[in-house]
C-alpha cells in the first residue's frame, strides 16, 4: 500500500506561478511543524510567519532551482516541497551583514540571526574551494506521506538538479535531528555544527529551545 502510494509521487520543478500554493504548504507542513518554530514564545504573534519571509520564498522559486512533489492520483496536489537557489560568496556575506545590523522582534528574526552566524562561520565557499553553490533553504513534506522516504527523494532529486545545473557544491543547514539524519544518508558531510544551548541572548538566556531529541543545528554539504 505504501510503496503504490509513493509510485503516484512525482517531482516537479517549481516555478513563481506555484507561489501561493507553496505558501499555504509551508505554512502547514513546515513552518507548524520545524522544532525550532516551537520554541515557546510568551505572544503568539512572534511565531508568526514574517512578509521577508514569503519574500525569500517568491525570490526563490523565481530562480526555478525548487522541486515540488506532487501526487499525481489527487490532481497533483503538492505532498512535498525542496526550496533552493544559487549563492555565492558576496551573498552569505551580505546575509550575515543583514541579520547582524537587525534587532529582533520576532522568532523568526532570532533564527535568521542564529542561522547567518553558522552559515558564514562554516562558509562552505572557503571549505570547498568554490565560487557559488546550490543552498537549500527548506524541505517541507506533507504528514500524510511522512515516513515513506520522500524527504530523501527530493534531496535527492535537487542533487540531481544542482549536478545537472553545473553547480560544484550542494549545501544546506539541518535545524533538527530527523534532516540532518537524511542528509548524513545522503552522504552529505557536516561541516559545522552548533549546539542551540550555546546560543544565548546578551542577558545569557537561550533563545531558540526546540523540543528533544533536536539540540543543534549542523551546516551540511556535498561536492557534486
Amino acid at each position: 500500500e505504501a510503496f503504490g502510494k509513493m509510485s503516484a509521487i512525482a517531482i516537479r520543478k517549481l516555478g513563481l506561478e506555484d507561489f501561493a500554493e507553496v505558501e499555504a504548504f509551508l505554512a502547514e507542513h513546515f513552518f507548524k511543524q520545524e522544532p525550532l518554530m516551537l520554541t515557546p514564545q510568551e505572544d503568539y504573534e512572534q511565531s508568526a510567519v514574517i512578509p521577508a519571509e514569503s519574500e525569500l520564498h517568491r525570490q526563490l522559486l523565481g530562480q526555478g532551482l525548487s522541486l515540488g512533489a506532487v501526487d499525481t492520483e489527487k490532481g497533483g496536489r503538492l505532498v512535498g516541497v525542496v526550496l533552493s537557489g544559487s549563492m555565492e560568496p558576496a551573498d552569505l556575506e551580505r546575509e550575515f551583514a543583514e541579520a547582524e545590523q537587525k534587532t529582533a522582534t520576532c522568532l523568526l528574526d532570532n533564527i535568521h540571526k542564529f542561522l547567518a552566524g553558522i552559515e558564514k562561520r562554516a562558509n562552505v565557499f572557503e571549505h570547498y574551494g568554490c565560487e557559488r553553490a546550490l543552498y537549500l533553504y527548506m524541505l517541507g513534506v506533507d504528514g500524510s506521506v511522512r515516513r515513506q522516504g520522500l524527504g530523501s527523494r527530493l534531496v535527492a532529486a535537487t542533487i540531481d538538479l544542482g549536478r545537472s545545473e553545473g553547480f560544484p557544491v550542494l549545501a544546506s543547514t539541518c535545524t533538527n535531528l530527523h534532516s540532518t539524519r537524511l542528509m548524513t544518508a545522503l552522504q552529505m558531510e557536516c561541516v559545522l555544527a552548533q549546539e542551540y544551548a550555546n546560543y544565548r541572548n546578551e542577558r545569557g538566556e537561550v533563545i531558540l529551545r526546540p523540543p528533544a531529541p533536536h539540540t543543534k543545528a549542523s551546516v551540511m554539504a556535498l561536492r557534486l
